[in-house]
């Protein structure tokens, strides 16, 4: 499974681990992105009031699967994936780094 942004047919653009077939896409992890003010974007926890670890979604209602920013692929790895830290190709010292 690979990070990606998974647009729904109900306009909710979802960042999460998934993986997709001819008939559904699995998603794991997924935060919701919300726009904010002043050009910025928020992330939360998608229905947190659920019990999952994956979902299939039918691809009906999936508009399409795109690859993420890398500043936002961190900041989704630090606060909700896996910890790690993809550095940018203008870092000082390029190094992974694990957050706790």
């Amino acid at each position: 499974m690979e990070v990606r942004i998974v647009r729904l047919s109900s306009g909710e653009e979802i960042l999460c681990k998934c993986e997709t077939n001819e008939s559904s896409t699995t998603i794991k992890n997924p935060a919701i992105l919300m726009p904010m003010g002043g050009g910025q974007l928020g992330m939360m926890e998608w229905m947190p009031y659920a019990d999952y670890k994956e979902l299939d979604i039918d691809n009906k209602f999936v508009m399409f699967v795109i690859k993420p920013q890398l500043e936002l692929l961190n900041q989704y790895n630090e606060s909700i994936g896996s910890g790690l830290v993809i550095p940018t190709k203008n870092a000082a010292h390029p190094k992974l780094t694990l957050s706790t």
